[in-house]
């Protein structure tokens, strides 16, 4: 019997394993995760800045809770290929391996807007454990610094830096912080507690360009205005990682297109998380990648289960403040 193969080590993943493992003991699992490292709590990136990260406090499960459930996991290996037709995957050290069915729960990727400037040394987006550890070597010495982005992840980056005494300037090209969540009233109250923290604001502000010869000394705004930085974060939003499919018969949209099932366009293979795109939206959030993992999990089991699905949600704590919303802004 082939394997279930996942493509993906995060918390769609996880949360498939366990749903399908309820209901099927001995079909044979295996992960394959482009990190060095067993899923973590990806969404504790930014409380990493400036601090020292332990994996025994990030991991989602502990490395024995693999090996309990009879899963193989391969850390450090991607997925470069998949043939829908044989039913295999090709990793990047050319080894390749057949399924009886795909979870494809590869995630996103940060967007990065295509201005001039974007390669220079100083600039870095925040996804994964390493692009943590790589900003902290960087910021060391550094004393003042750029975040583009006022929505979730800017905030919060903003505020870890700012706690390590860093002068920040946050760039956001709404009209508010926390469009998407809250109110003018709410984003005006975490704009006067962000500025008593050292934390400048710029709201419909457009970067146009970074500047710099060897590594990054200024951001300049598409109204002119030119601001001495040594460091950029981008907090921008998230793409889906869907070139692994582009040349298969799998259907994509702004992610892989499943049904209520988390299945794709072609039989036995499913998708969750930041990858799948359901009824048209890409959710990009962590409540929603868990429902759908599960989703997936019981249907590779056999256990026929539509999606249920998860109003949005979102929480985060800063300038000593915990906020929470639910669903969108109007």
């Amino acid at each position: 019997m082939n394997p279930i193969v996942i493509i993906g080590n995060g918390i769609a993943s996880v949360s498939a394993v366990e749903a399908f493992r309820k209901h099927d003991k001995d079909t044979p699992i295996i992960i394959f995760g482009d990190e060095p490292y067993y899923a973590y709590y990806r969404m504790r990136l930014s409380s990493l800045i400036g601090d020292t990260p332990y994996l025994d406090k990030l991991y989602i499960r502990k490395p024995e809770w693999y090996r309990d459930l009879n899963i193989e996991v391969h850390l450090n290996h991607r997925v470069i290929s998949i043939d829908t037709e044989k039913r295999s995957v090709t990793l990047d050290n050319g080894n390749t391996f057949f399924f009886s069915k795909l979870l494809i729960a590869s995630g996103s990727s940060a967007f990065v807007p295509p201005v001039p400037g974007t390669n220079l040394p100083g600039v870095f987006s925040i996804r994964s454990l390493d692009d943590v550890k790589k900003f902290n070597d960087f910021i060391s010495n550094k004393t003042q610094g750029a975040v583009i982005g006022g929505g979730l992840l800017g905030l919060e980056t903003a505020w870890s830096l700012a706690k390590n005494g860093k002068k920040l300037y946050v760039i956001e090209g709404s009209q508010h912080l926390l469009y998407k969540q809250v109110d003018e009233t709410a984003a005006e109250l975490l704009t006067n507690l962000g500025k008593k923290a050292n934390i400048s604001f710029i709201n419909l502000g457009q970067l146009s360009k970074i500047l710099g010869d060897k590594q990054v000394t200024n951001i300049q705004l598409a109204d002119g205005q030119t601001i001495p930085v040594e460091f950029v974060v981008f907090a921008t939003g998230v793409r889906s990682n869907i070139n692994l499919v582009k040349n298969t018969s799998i259907q994509t949209s702004r992610g892989i297109v499943v049904d209520e099932y988390m299945q794709t366009s072609v039989k036995d293979i499913y998708a969750a998380g930041d990858i799948a795109e359901y009824k048209g939206q890409v959710f990009g959030i962590w409540p929603v990648a868990l429902e759908q993992g599960k989703t997936a999990g019981l249907n590779m089991a056999e256990q026929e289960t539509p999606y249920s699905e998860v109003v949005p949600s979102n929480y985060l704590k800063v300038f000593d403040i915990e906020v929470f919303s639910v669903g969108d802004i109007c």
